[in-house]
């Protein structure tokens, strides 16, 4: 059930104009209860910009915050009842940059008084592994901040996106009158695939809505389990091309240990690690019962919208 009441809480979204944190305001912003008992305010860089503009459109205030700031996060947070925090690995390529942004986020909302906290986390690959994955930095830094998260007794949920599509079709490559996927996966190896901008915020909305079930737990945000042949299949529906599919053994891997670990840790890991299969379906159940939402995207689906 949803919790509702007279006047609106406030949730604030980081990374509103991004692919995760636009799909969670998307998300609330189509939900019928959802977009009645809740207002967002967005992050952003800058405010000014189309995309931004375009959500304080549809009623939703957006205002500038600096992650590396304490202070900032406090001001652009006054007020919120709920936050949701995402930090870009990539911006500075650096475990431990992402890390202090995220012990940032994680101190303001303790000193604000935050009543649920919403980070986007990944697993804890060298934990989960015992050290023999240990080059998946942006998995690990999400991680540590989580664990900062849980020591400060702060009520949060744990949202873990699973393997994005937009990375899948960089491997697709025409070959003649037809498709390849070359992958260093078995063809039968089921991959948790999430379709960001459509699903993701699904899952933000589900712990939103549902705290009790997701409060200290981990929700698998995966739009479902693929196979490489399931690609293919969705290439050749898309196209009425033939794909083929072809297995590129461990030892011939040619490409950055980050990357490589992140492709070992689903080939032997299922990317989530333990009972990833229990978790998907578990989460997808929260999301399910929550309502709001017409099922979860396809491969298919995906393809269709990028116009392979």
């Amino acid at each position: 059930m949803l919790s509702t009441s007279t006047m609106a809480k406030l949730i604030t979204v980081f990374g509103a104009t991004g692919n995760q944190g636009g799909s969670v305001v998307r998300a609330i912003l189509s939900h019928p209860e959802l977009s009645e008992s809740w207002k967002i305010r967005g992050i952003t860089r800058n405010p000014n910009k189309p995309d931004a503009r375009a959500m304080i459109g549809r009623g939703v205030e957006m205002v500038q915050a600096d992650l590396n700031s304490r202070t900032s996060i406090i001001e652009a947070i006054k007020g919120s009842n709920a936050v949701f925090g995402v930090t870009n690995y990539w911006e500075k390529a650096s475990l431990e940059h992402e890390v202090m942004q995220g012990k940032n986020l994680a101190d303001a909302s303790k000193e604000a008084g935050i009543e649920h906290l919403i980070w986007s986390s990944l697993p804890y690959v060298s934990k989960i592994t015992n050290g023999k994955l240990h080059n998946l930095h942006h998995f690990d830094s999400k991680a540590i901040v989580e664990e900062y998260i849980t020591s400060l007794s702060l009520p949060a949920s744990f949202v873990l996106p699973a393997y994005f599509m937009s990375n899948i079709p960089s491997s697709i490559r025409p070959s003649g009158s037809q498709y390849s996927l070359s992958w260093l996966f078995r063809p039968t190896t089921q991959i948790p695939m999430l379709d960001v901008p459509t699903d993701f915020g699904k899952f933000v909305a589900s712990c939103l809505a549902n705290p009790s079930a997701t409060l200290g737990k981990h929700t698998f945000a995966a739009s479902g389990w693929f196979t490489p042949l399931d690609v293919c299949k969705a290439v050749e529906n898309c196209t009425g091309a033939k794909c083929e599919y072809h297995e590129i053994p461990i030892e011939a891997y040619q490409g950055s240990k980050e990357l490589f670990d992140n492709l070992m840790m689903i080939h032997e890991y299922e990317y989530y690690g333990p009972n990833a299969q229990e978790g998907v379906k578990r989460s997808h159940e929260v999301v399910e019962k929550v309502g709001g939402c017409e099922g979860f995207g396809t491969f298919e689906r995906f393809l269709k919208e990028i116009g392979i």
